[in-house]
C-alpha cells in the first residue's frame, strides 16, 4: 500500500510538471516570440541599432523553449495526461497571429520601408498568410479539441509490437473483442462495442507513443484497467 501511495505521489508529481512545461510553451508561443517580433519590427523602424541585438535575443529565446518541450517529452513517459498539447499550441499560435498581424500593421502605416509599406503587394501577402494560417488553426481545433479532450497519452519503452501484444492480452483476458489495424508506424486497436479506440505510434529507439481514446463514459473503466495493466507491464 505504501508503495502503491508513493507511485501515485509521484505520477500526479510528473503530471504537474509536465503541465508546467506545456504552459511555458504556450505562453512561449502566445506572449514571448510575438512580442519580441514585435520589437524587432519597430525597432527597424524607429532605431535600427536595435534589431541586431533583438534578433539575437530571440534566436536565444527560441532556444530556451526548447528546454520544456524536452521535458514534456521525457515526462510523458512518467505518467498518463490528458492530451491539451495540441490545443496549447493552437492557443499560442493564435496568440502569435494576432500580435504579429497587429504589429504589421502599426509598422506598415509608420514605415515607408519597401516591402512594410501599404501600398507594396508584400504586406497584403504577409497579411493573407497570416488570415489563412488562421483558417487552418481553427478547423483544426474545430475538428480534433473534442477528440483529444477525451484523449490520453503516453510514452512506453517498449517496442509498438511488444505494447500492441500487452494491450491484446488484457482484452483477451476479459473476453473482449477487438479489431487492429496497421498502417506503417500506426497501429490502431478498436473496441467498437465500447466505443474506445487506441492508437500506438512507433518511436525511435524502439519506444512507443500510445493514445487511449474513450469516446463514450461507458468505457471509462475499461480504459482505467488498461491503462494500470500497461504501467504494471512497463
Amino acid at each position: 500500500m505504501l508503495l502503491q501511495g508513493w507511485d501515485m505521489g509521484d505520477e500526479g508529481d510528473a503530471a504537474r510538471r509536465l503541465n508546467r512545461a506545456q504552459k511555458m510553451i504556450e505562453y512561449g508561443l502566445a506572449l514571448a516570440f510575438p512580442l519580441m517580433l514585435t520589437m524587432m519590427l519597430y525597432s527597424y523602424v524607429i532605431y535600427d541599432r536595435l534589431f541586431t541585438p533583438l534578433f539575437v535575443l530571440a534566436i536565444m529565446m527560441a532556444g530556451m523553449m526548447l528546454v520544456p518541450a524536452y521535458r514534456a517529452l521525457h515526462l510523458h513517459y512518467d505518467c498518463w495526461a490528458r492530451n491539451v498539447m495540441p490545443q496549447r499550441l493552437v492557443t499560442g499560435l493564435v496568440g502569435t497571429i494576432y500580435i504579429s498581424a497587429a504589429a504589421i500593421f502599426g509598422v506598415s502605416l509608420m514605415s515607408a520601408s519597401k516591402g512594410l509599406d501599404p501600398e507594396q503587394p508584400l504586406t497584403f501577402a504577409v497579411f493573407a498568410l497570416l488570415a489563412l494560417m488562421m483558417i487552418a488553426i481553427m478547423a483544426y481545433n474545430a475538428r480534433f479539441k473534442t477528440r483529444n479532450e477525451r484523449t490520453d497519452i503516453k510514452f512506453y519503452r517498449k517496442a509498438t509490437e511488444e505494447v500492441t501484444s500487452d494491450i491484446g492480452t488484457v482484452f483477451e483476458s476479459k473476453n473482449i473483442s477487438y479489431k487492429v489495424f496497421k498502417n506503417g508506424k500506426v497501429t490502431t486497436m478498436e473496441l467498437p462495442d465500447s466505443k474506445v479506440f487506441i492508437t500506438i505510434r512507433r518511436q525511435p529507439r524502439a519506444c512507443s507513443e500510445v493514445m487511449v481514446e474513450c469516446q463514450d463514459d461507458a468505457g471509462t473503466e475499461l480504459c482505467s484497467v488498461l491503462k494500470q495493466s500497461l504501467d504494471q507491464e512497463a
